[in-house]
């Protein structure tokens, strides 16, 4: 799981059927300090968190693909809650 603040949305013409109806986050994983660091992340949004929130992300794979139904889909990160 990752400490992550949300910077954006991603938004794609053509994705993976699989990820049909799901709202994707572009996801800016925090160091220690809440400051930002590393790579930003695409992950599912299953809380409706908004741009800005801290959120934890899950990199579990499998957990993905069971949240979209679909064992090949390439999905691999969702947000698992938003921090208050």
């Amino acid at each position: 799981m990752i400490l992550a603040q949300v910077v954006g949305h991603a938004v794609s013409s053509h994705s993976h059927p699989s990820l049909k109806g799901c709202k994707l986050l572009l996801c800016q994983p925090l160091d220690s300090e809440h400051g930002l660091t590393g790579a930003p992340l695409v992950a599912i949004d299953l809380f409706g968190a908004g741009l800005h929130s801290t959120v934890f992300v899950s990199t579990d794979g499998l957990g993905a693909r069971h949240i979209v139904h679909d064992e090949k889909s390439p999905i691999r990160n969702f947000i698992q809650g938003v921090v208050d």
